[in-house]
């Protein structure tokens, strides 16, 4: 008896003791918990309870020279739903989120189809569904006022977003650049180089989350308030920039140009007041607003244009003078190549000014000859080409001037006329002036400042000006560039009043693909493909506004005077009247006026300076008026420069 009972105090023990430890486990597997794992699971639990907001900056607006608006970024709201919000609503099944899309989506202006695939795609793993990233504030509070209506609350939720907008449309939308919801790597233009003073500092909230990721009430706690970016006042004209897109459509349709650059600037301060490009639509074969910043990016071999600074090198060296006589024949071999000018004529006595007036190629190669590779070699780094000018522009290249000591003879001859080099269309702006500026570069300039939101301005720090040639060299240049204008291959183009110093240029186009001539320029349908220039400064005795126009693969037979003049005299017109320009002299423009037909036309007043009327022949080309100050062209030469 007493060993029974021996026995069941035992197994009484024992259970005891089992129960004891069965007892103690879970204790010690929650110490464990809260010792080992007790902050990853609080942070887990805090993260499911809390979400983080980034509130966006507003970002700042892109200016025009008068503070007009040319990129602004408008107030819009991100719709963002939670797919536990939509269960506990009862909508959780494809047919009840289809019926969710087409009861919003009209509402939003969103596809519905679209709305209802992002929301059929929601991932388990994250809740979080974003259904719009730029809805109007009233369409997104219409949607939310509807599904109110239908007793559905609390499903979507409204976060603080922005739409970039240009209320001058498409005009220099590609010098601008965009801006996409999607990150930095998808800005453009003026857009991603001043990104950083643009884009302002975002704030930041946080959203207390109930059983079913609902903001709580009273949940919603600011942590930052975010900071507005700077706006960034550019040097454009946005009345002009509009102008000379619209003229220089017009004028490349007429000469059936691929594409079309012009620019328009001060060329004291290097402020440029309107840069446009066009190309041809390949399917409708009309012109638009090109798909890149094409006077920036794209370089080309600009032919004569390039004889400006073969003659002022010369001059400035004092090899020449322009009453310097040269004996100019229609050919010249250099080395193993032939040049020649563009239409046959006898050896004959021409003066430098007569050179570059005219155009001609054997007698620009013949100066440069004089000079040798290196001189003319340090001329078209000095004027600035073979590296950036310092515009501001991200997309801006450097365009290429081969190194001298790869320079052949030929190379010299070819580079004195512009073939053996290539440039872009705001290089050649800012060589030109050179000449404007009595001798000194001022790099482009399309930012005036930064303005931050407390209204403090910055300006954005710019290449040193330099001296290139003497102002008594520039001056010279100046009247030999007068004298194209005058009596030589512009000469149809002149304004009275207004004395243009300029330069036609007409070069054949480089070979960009193998089926091209295996001479290095470009060949189909049994031609050369041809680029036409037109650039020069006005008035010339003080220079208020320079002008760069570049046509590229133009209707065969058209040259740099007949192509790009148009478009050069149309910006030169405009110029003149949005500016203000008066004239120089008034008794050409008085003189003039007398031979007008249209009333309106029949004085010009110093006080508005309006410009001289143009009209158009029948295919829409402008037709110079006659000018009382033209030099007789009698006895000049019938070379059109090539």
């Amino acid at each position: 008896m007493a060993a029974e009972t021996n026995q069941l105090r035992q197994r009484i023990r024992v259970l005891t003791g089992v129960f004891c430890v069965l007892a103690v486990l879970p204790l010690i597997k929650l110490v464990s918990v809260q010792l080992g794992s007790g902050a990853e699971l609080a942070a887990r639990g805090e993260s499911q309870r809390v979400r983080t907001v980034v509130l966006p900056a507003a970002r700042g607006s892109i200016l025009d020279r008068s503070g007009a608006e040319m990129a602004i970024s408008l107030p819009r709201y991100r719709v963002v739903t939670n797919m536990k919000v939509l269960a506990g609503e009862g909508i959780s099944t494809s047919a009840d989120l289809e019926r969710l899309a087409e009861r919003i989506a009209p509402v939003m202006k969103l596809d519905r189809a679209e709305l209802t695939q992002t929301l059929l795609n929601a991932e388990a793993t994250d809740p979080w569904v974003r259904l719009a990233e730029t809805v109007s504030i009233e369409d997104a509070e219409r949607a939310v006022a509807l599904l109110k209506k239908d007793e559905i609350e609390n499903v979507l939720t409204l976060e603080d977003s922005s739409e970039r907008v240009h209320p001058a449309g498409d005009s220099a939308l590609r010098l601008l650049g965009t801006v996409s919801p999607e990150g930095p790597g998808k800005l453009a233009g003026i857009e991603r180089a001043y990104d950083s003073e643009l884009q302002g500092k975002p704030g930041k909230k946080v959203l207390e989350l109930g059983p079913n990721d609902e903001t709580i009430l009273g949940g919603e706690h600011l942590l930052q308030e975010p900071a507005a970016g700077s706006s960034v006042q550019l040097t454009l004209d946005r009345s002009i920039q509009h102008e000379t897109e619209r003229m220089l459509a017009e004028g490349a349709a007429h000469a059936g140009a691929h594409k079309g650059i012009a620019i328009i600037g001060r060329p004291g301060s290097g402020e440029i007041l309107a840069v446009a490009s066009v190309e041809r639509d390949p399917e409708t074969s009309k012109m638009r607003l090109s798909s890149g910043p094409i006077a920036f990016s794209d370089s080309y071999q600009a032919g004569s244009v390039f004889k400006l600074v073969t003659v002022a090198a010369a001059v400035e060296s004092g090899q020449v003078t322009p009453e310097t006589v040269l004996q100019v024949p229609y050919r010249l071999q250099v080395a193993d190549k032939l040049f020649s000018d563009h239409e046959a004529h006898p050896t004959e006595p021409m003066t430098v000014t007569e050179i570059l007036a005219q155009s001609s190629n054997v007698g620009t190669i013949k100066v440069a000859l004089g000079m040798g590779k290196q001189s003319l070699h340090d001329a078209l780094t000095g004027f600035g080409f073979g590296s950036s000018t310092g515009s501001g522009h991200p997309a801006e290249a450097s365009g290429i001037v081969p190194r001298v000591s790869d320079w052949t003879t030929p190379d010299l001859a070819a580079s004195a006329i512009g073939t053996h080099q290539s440039a872009t269309a705001i290089q050649i702006w800012a060589a030109y002036n050179v000449i404007a500026n009595k001798g000194r570069y001022v790099s482009p300039r399309l930012v005036g400042s930064v303005i931050a939101a407390d209204g403090s301005r910055t300006i954005p720090p710019a290449k040193p000006s330099r001296d290139v040639i003497s102002a008594s060299s520039a001056a010279q240049v100046s009247e030999m560039l007068q004298q194209v204008v005058r009596d030589g291959t512009g000469k149809q183009w002149s304004i009275p009043g207004y004395p243009i110093a300029a330069k036609t240029g007409t070069s054949r186009m480089a070979a960009e693909t193998q089926l091209d001539k295996a001479d290095g320029y470009a060949w189909s349908d049994g031609r050369y493909h041809y680029l036409a220039a037109f650039t020069g400064f006005l008035p010339a005795e003080r220079p208020q506004v320079s002008i760069t126009v570049i046509l590229d693969d133009i209707t065969p037979g058209l040259t740099g005077s007949t192509a790009a003049g148009p478009v050069f005299s149309d910006l030169a017109h405009l110029s003149i009247r949005e500016l203000g320009i008066a004239p120089t002299n008034q008794a050409d423009v008085s003189e003039d006026s007398t031979q007008q037909t249209d009333p309106s036309a029949a004085s010009l007043a110093p006080s508005t300076a309006a410009p001289p009327t143009t009209t158009r022949d029948a295919n829409g080309r402008v037709r110079a008026q006659p000018a009382a100050r033209l030099i007789s062209s009698s006895g000049s030469k019938k070379t059109e420069e090539r």
